[in-house]
């Protein structure tokens, strides 16, 4: 049903695209559909259950990320105003228990976007974001909050082997080490 979907669609658009409804354009529209959609297959159908959202658990990322834009911008606007600094840089490292490339680079995004903290290193195979923090009083908090981040972004945009996944407690007190590459 959902390729027939899909090739309505896509037919619908070439007769559109030529301006006049007739037969020939209907079966060459089905016709260049049926070979698009064969040559470019949709990658979520090897892949049924990736990023497939949870409406309830969008919301609740949704919120708790604006929620951090929102003190994290205040923290900002308050070292800007004020006279001393009180910025305590550092790199963390945060384990992660991911495997999806998609929500590893989700978080990675939305850490980014957050005044105060800044992804410098994304590796995949061990999960580990290194994410540089303006206000770095405890590492384990840092590691805390990228850990609840990625519940919650799991839990949104997640395959049913990543939620299991969070089952699993993050390494929240170990420091990791760079592994070195060749360039």
């Amino acid at each position: 049903m959902r390729y027939a979907g899909r090739i309505l669609f896509l037919t619908s658009i070439w007769v559109l695209l030529w301006g006049a409804l007739s037969v020939a354009n209907v079966l060459s529209g089905v016709a260049v559909s049926s070979l698009l959609l064969v040559l470019y297959p949709d990658p979520r159908a090897q892949r049924p259950h990736e990023g497939r959202p949870r409406p309830i658990a969008v919301a609740r990322l949704a919120a708790h990320i604006v929620a951090q834009l929102v003190v994290s911008n205040a923290f900002v606007f308050r070292e800007i105003v004020t006279r001393g600094s009180r910025i305590r840089a550092g790199v963390v490292a945060c384990q992660l228990r991911t495997r999806s490339e998609r929500t590893i680079t989700f978080l990675a995004n939305v850490l980014s976007l957050s005044p105060g903290t800044m992804p410098v290193e994304v590796q995949t195979d061990p999960a580990i974001i290194y994410i540089h923090v303006l206000q770095l009083r405890d590492p384990v908090d840092a590691r805390r909050k990228v850990a609840k981040l990625e519940q919650l972004a799991v839990r949104a945009f997640g395959t049913p082997d990543d939620i299991a996944r969070l089952g699993a407690k993050p390494d929240l007190h170990r420091a990791h080490r760079r592994r070195r590459t060749r360039r």
